[in-house]
């Protein structure tokens, strides 16, 4: 694959790297690795029809190989495309089931949904996007997946200060960079690259840092990674924040084969920035990333959810009660919350999220409509199976009909004795179905539609 590298480019890493450069550059010419990771929210995850027989050394659930984004793996959340250079990050942040986490950049999901599943759906995580195209990518990535736990918000990382100071346990900046670690993945992002653009993403990753430090709790920890080999992007930045901010302090991050140490060089000679890592596609089975964990030091602050009314009426309740009682084994209020005529699951009833634009506050559990209560796609991504009082398995001819749009016209009277069935194919939960005398009726909204 020909990357039309640029003369400035190749220029500045001859500079740094000397001979090694010329390696570097014909590894951006080799084919990009693919990888995908696993899902464990999902009920018998590894049950799936991609080989699990090339593991990624450094993620417990990641493994080499590509995946068909139609298969029913991919639309039911079984599996998640991730490059795998990138699935480290998760892993160094080391997110726990209690925390409350930010990933400030979060789109298009990957790091998010990778969080999330480390957490469990359990504790708080915010993924934060201020692209409105690429928030609602994110929003759609996290449903796919069946996660409960998280709030999208499409803002400036400036707006959470006020409200979220000394906040999170744990903040991940995966920050917007000049990509490249990412050439041979994007041949087109070659094209905006210039010297001018390193500096100016550099400019912009110390303010989201700025942003970051103030949002981080005492006590807490912070990855800042980039996918760029760009020193003005990743060593000179770790450089100015630690001198910016004295509390802060860069702890080791284990370094498995091909990685190597950050280079204090390519800073200021702060011999702590050996304890980054950084990835290059020439020595490294993935692209090129920078990575680092930061620790803020003190004693957390504890802050304390100041709850907001959810917006329920007792007919509200009612409606879900009566539709709960006919679908499912049974049903747990919590956190509910009523936005316009939709109830979520949500992540949080804090009121410190109001005044942030909020996408997705949790689980979408399904809309009111006159009289009634009809149930969201993103619930039945979320539920076991054992949580569903009925269950049909759709054959292949099935399967691929429904996603066209089709609905399911069955030979015999089947014994259903409630209208809204969960769809499986694979023994994969993926969709509501409504039966109605003999068929059941297409609900697979249109926008996932093949």
């Amino acid at each position: 694959m020909k990357v039309d590298l640029s003369e400035d480019f190749k220029t500045k890493y001859r500079d740094l790297m000397g001979e090694r450069a010329e390696k570097l550059f014909s590894a951006i010419e080799n084919d990009s690795q693919e990888a995908f990771r696993l899902n464990p929210l999902k009920p018998d995850y590894k049950n799936v029809s991609y080989s699990l027989d090339n593991p990624i050394e450094y993620s417990p659930i990641g493994f080499f190989g590509n995946i068909n984004g139609n298969s029913i793996d991919h639309l039911s959340g079984y599996v998640y495309s991730q490059e795998p250079s990138a699935m480290y990050v998760t892993e160094i942040l080391n997110p726990t089931e209690n925390d409350k986490v930010l990933d400030l950049c979060a789109a298009p999901g990957s790091k998010t949904t990778y969080i999330a599943s480390k957490m469990d759906s359990q504790g708080l995580l915010v993924s934060n996007e201020i692209n409105d195209k690429r928030a609602r990518v994110l929003s759609s990535n996290i449903e796919r997946m069946g996660i409960k736990n998280t709030i999208v918000t499409n803002n400036s990382p400036k707006d959470f200060e006020k409200k979220f100071n000394n906040f999170f346990d744990k903040v991940l900046i995966d920050a917007p960079c000049s990509g490249e670690g990412m050439f041979r993945k994007d041949p087109e992002s070659v094209k905006y690259w210039s010297l001018d653009y390193v500096e100016q993403c550099a400019n912009r990753q110390r303010h989201i840092l700025d942003s970051a430090y103030k949002l981080l709790n005492k006590g807490g920890a912070m990855v800042y990674s980039t996918c760029t080999f760009s020193p003005e992007e990743n060593e000179q930045n770790v450089a100015w924040f630690l001198k910016q901010y004295p509390d802060m302090h860069l702890v080791p991050v284990k370094k498995y084969s091909g990685m190597e140490d950050a280079k204090p060089e390519w800073g200021d000679n702060n011999p702590e920035l050996v304890k980054a890592l950084r990835m290059f596609p020439d020595k490294f089975n993935g692209e090129g990333h920078f990575m680092c964990k930061l620790i803020k030091d003190g004693d957390p602050e504890e802050n304390k959810e100041r709850q907001i009314n959810d917006g329920l009426k007792k007919e509200d309740f009612g409606f879900v009660q009566k539709f709960s009682k006919a679908n499912l084994t049974g049903l747990e209020k919590i956190n509910w919350l009523k936005i316009s005529d939709f109830l979520y699951q949500a992540a949080s009833l804090d009121n410190r999220f109001k005044g942030l634009h909020i996408l997705r506050n949790g689980l979408k559990l399904g809309e009111f409509k006159k009289n009634r209560f009809e149930p969201d796609i993103a619930w039945i991504l979320a539920l076991k199976p054992d949580e569903l009082k009925t269950i049909y398995e759709l054959n292949q001819q099935q399967f691929e009909r429904y996603l066209h749009g089709e609905s399911v016209i069955l030979n015999d009277q089947p014994d259903f004795d409630n209208k809204w069935i969960g769809l499986s194919y694979q023994n994969k939960l993926f969709s509501w179905g409504r039966y109605s005398n003999r068929q059941i009726k297409n609900v697979y909204p249109k926008g996932l539609r093949r």
